[in-house]
């Protein structure tokens, strides 16, 4: 009977679709089984929140609800992409009348009206499992290989962990993940009009994580050298340059019209520049000891203990998240001290001072360039814990990105750069959470799928290498 069970799976050992539903599967499973937040609706995701229920009662985006309001006025807020999405899901189950101007400001309204917004983002997590699937397969014909990028998603426990709050990181990854099968997909089609599909996926990107509104000039920048390099079908490639660009850069200036209608300044998003450059720039007073440290104590599960046991504890103590002298209040709140401080010195409006603030935030960052990517370095460390397999996947990443660069594979190198840019950028300009490195995901489940691909000939070259026949004579 054993011996027919194992007949029976043996098919299914060789079957991309079995591995898949499998990998899906025990995503569903570990995310079920996570110790649930009792506060799905904390900080950030209250934001994210009122602007989904202003966006179905009102058809407005605005952050601050009031449900007595038969109308309200349109505000700069932070990206509507997710709260649209979160906005029909809202609506579903009709929990969206469970959120009220009462419950939300003050302490939440609870689980209750949430369960589909979680579950929404599992099947998003799992959907970015799938697109990473297919683009691998597109970028190395290999089943095996499409099977291990799925898998880096599906079983990348450590990325799941906080699906259950209201907040974008679920899209974002399942985004980033689709912009990857796009640009696999329209590289390899003749017809310029396939670039509609990567253009409008990393618009949806962009208005999920403002951030990659910086990396669209760098993508067009490389989109034109890669035209350049194109001798052959130069007119396609230009084509195909012209269309995507156009795509990904009207809805954005269209999106920006709109916020200078309401404040008179082009500006995507709400003012938050300031205060993600004051919780950067903290990081630029450490020492060379801090500096070890930090690479010590966001080591992820055991780095604070080992930080407590080799550094001394004034060395340690400005690491913990609300420590009055630690990195992260004095990031958080000196902006805004600032900002009243130059309102009551100098007399300027709020609008002023709080541009002369980040000004001066900016100019700190001039005045110390080698030492801003000095500091730079940590917190990349500090971010890519997001991944469970970091271990492997980033020198992975490093190494791929490296080969790509040097074989000039302009298809590796036009995947692996949102994720770089991801990596970077967040560091380079922000405080750098792990969850922030969700977008960061594709490029190490690209690596893990070469990784696997690589080790798999290894072994597949030794055990070729012992069936040899042995030479006559020996």
């Amino acid at each position: 009977m054993m011996r027919s069970v194992l007949a029976a799976l043996k098919p299914l050992g060789k079957s991309q679709i079995f591995w898949c539903v499998l990998g899906a599967i025990i995503c569903l499973v570990w995310m079920g089984t996570l110790k649930q937040t009792q506060h799905p609706d904390y900080a950030d995701a209250r934001q994210y929140i009122g602007i989904a229920v202003n966006l179905a009662k009102y058809d407005t985006v605005s952050q601050s609800i009031d449900t007595t309001q038969e109308t309200i006025k349109p505000t700069i807020s932070r990206e509507p992409g997710y709260p649209f999405l979160l906005s029909y899901v809202l609506q579903l189950d009709n929990s969206i009348e469970k959120i009220t101007a009462e419950c939300l400001p003050a302490t939440g309204c609870g689980t209750e009206p949430y369960i589909l917004a979680k579950w929404t983002n599992r099947i998003l997590i799992v959907a970015a499992g799938f697109a990473m699937f297919f683009a691998v397969r597109g970028i190395t014909g290999s089943r095996f290989a499409a099977v291990m990028g799925g898998m880096h998603i599906w079983l990348n426990h450590q990325a799941h962990k906080n699906h259950d709050y209201v907040i974008s990181d679920p899209l974002a990854l399942f985004l980033a993940s689709l912009l990857v099968f796009a640009i696999v997909w329209a590289w390899k089609q003749r017809n310029p009009l396939t670039w509609v599909f990567p253009g409008l996926t990393f618009v949806w990107l962009a208005f999920t994580k403002a951030i990659y509104i910086y990396f669209l000039p760098i993508a067009v920048v490389i989109g034109f050298l890669f035209v350049l390099m194109s001798k052959s079908n130069w007119r396609a490639s230009v084509a195909k340059f012209v269309v995507f660009t156009i795509v990904a850069v009207t809805p954005i200036a269209l999106w920006m019209d709109r916020n200078h209608d309401i404040t008179g300044r082009y500006q995507f998003t709400d003012s938050r520049g300031g205060i993600a450059l004051s919780t950067r720039v903290v990081f630029n007073d450490m020492d060379l000891t801090d500096y070890l440290a930090a690479f010590t104590y966001w080591t992820r599960g055991a780095g604070d203990g080992w930080a407590e046991k080799l550094f001394p504890a004034d060395v340690v103590k400005p690491f913990g998240w609300y420590e009055e002298d630690g990195y992260y209040l004095r990031g958080q709140l000196g902006f805004g001290k600032r900002v009243t401080q130059l309102i009551n010195s100098e007399g300027l409006s709020y609008t002023d001072a709080h541009d002369r603030a980040e000004q001066e935030l900016k100019d700190a960052i001039l005045s110390s360039p080698i030492k801003h990517l000095a500091t730079t370095l940590p917190l990349i460390y500090r971010g890519i814990w997001i991944d469970e397999f970091v271990a492997i996947t980033f020198p992975a990443f490093v190494v791929l990105l490296a080969v790509a660069l040097r074989r000039r594979n302009g298809l590796l190198i036009a995947v692996l750069l949102p994720s770089l840019f991801s990596l970077l950028f967040y560091a380079a300009f922000s405080l750098n959470l792990a969850r922030y490195q969700m977008t960061a995901l594709p490029g190490f489940a690209i690596a893990f799928a070469y990784l696997a691909m690589w080790v798999r000939a290894q072994i597949q070259n030794r055990r070729d290498r012992k069936n040899l026949p042995m030479e006559e004579g020996n």
